[in-house]
């Protein structure tokens, strides 16, 4: 919600707070926070599996409106940290992933080309990217569309059971060699056959040559069961912002970014931690400045160490106001 809407939020309350008042209230928040931003990029970075992708978000300063970036790093266990660049320029990842050497779960931007190698990570591509560019492509070409988006159904038909059984990452590896590793096979002719069917300048030419450029990425998920299919939990990370913009439209600097990214990184790590947000957050600005030990303030970490001691005196208040009401 932009400041203004919030100022008139709480005008309707009987609270004359001003936006200026609200705009240095969650920068200090945000410095506030801060260790514990850079806590859950180390977080991330330490597991061997990561999600990234990146949304474009406006920013208004002296010299006018610039685009700049918002992107997510996400682990699988819910850890998500969010970081801003003024451009979407390749050092924006660098910055973060330089020396990770485990998978990296992304679209097909050439920034994180420099990342891949021998001796760095790993790219895992995406199906639900290679599926989106054939939809597009069935517009125009309604049968190949729908041949390449029939075969693509199938490898998501085995992730399906996969899910739906519950399957281990051990259980999972066996049940895409045996029947993925077939579907990824008869993907690949298609492919082949109908690339020459086809004008390379078309819908149909670019999903083709899309898959093509992509396929050793789009096979990397059939070698370890812990990976996914898609990086639609990347994608997932990166609608609060795509949906929040529609509302505060852009940042008023850059400072506005840096402290959006790291509300954000924690906002949304809470919640897929499974904790009240607000209890979280008061209760992790009143800890910051005496405990030692910042990975604890973390909220998967916050739910073991200090969420029963806060939801304790919660109900024990709530208990208080209840009594004192019967009383009356």
């Amino acid at each position: 919600m932009p400041y203004y809407r919030q100022e008139k939020k709480y005008a309707q309350e009987g609270l004359e707070i001003s936006r200026s008042v609200l705009e240095r209230t969650a920068s200090r928040c945000g410095k506030l926070l801060a260790p514990l931003h850079d806590a859950l990029k180390e977080e991330v970075l330490s597991q061997e599996i990561l999600f990234t992708d990146d949304t474009p978000v406006n920013t208004v300063g002296k010299a006018g409106a610039k685009e700049g970036r918002i992107w997510v790093y996400l682990s699988k266990g819910g850890h998500h940290y969010y970081d801003f660049t003024e451009s979407r320029k390749r050092e924006g990842p660098a910055s973060i992933l330089n020396g990770y050497k485990g998978f990296i779960q992304a679209d097909a931007y050439s920034g994180y080309d420099q990342l891949f190698g021998e001796d760095g990570a790993t790219e895992v591509a995406c199906w639900a990217h290679a599926r989106r560019k054939f939809e597009t492509a069935k517009n125009s070409d309604p049968t190949l569309g729908g041949e390449a988006l029939d075969l693509i159904g199938k490898l998501y038909e085995v992730e399906k059971v996969a899910k739906e059984a519950e399957l281990k990452p051990a259980e999972v590896l066996v049940l895409r060699t045996k029947y993925a590793g077939a579907i990824l096979e008869e993907i690949k002719a298609w492919l082949a056959l109908n690339y020459a069917r086809v004008l390379p300048k078309s819908p149909m030419g670019k999903a083709i040559t899309y898959a093509q450029n992509q396929w050793d990425a789009l096979n990397v998920y059939l070698t370890d069961g812990r990976l996914e299919i898609d990086n639609n939990a990347a994608e997932r990370g990166m609608r609060p912002i795509a949906v929040g913009r529609k509302n505060w439209l852009f940042f008023q600097s850059v400072g506005g970014g840096k402290t959006a990214a790291v509300l954000m990184s924690l906002i949304q790590t809470a919640v897929a931690a499974g904790v009240n947000v607000k209890l979280y957050l008061r209760d992790v600005l009143m800890r910051i400045a005496v405990e030692k030990d910042v990975t604890k303030l973390l909220p998967h970490a916050w739910k073991e160490h200090f969420e029963p001691e806060v939801l304790g005196r919660r109900n024990e208040i709530l208990e208080l106001l209840i009594q004192s009401r019967q009383e009356r």
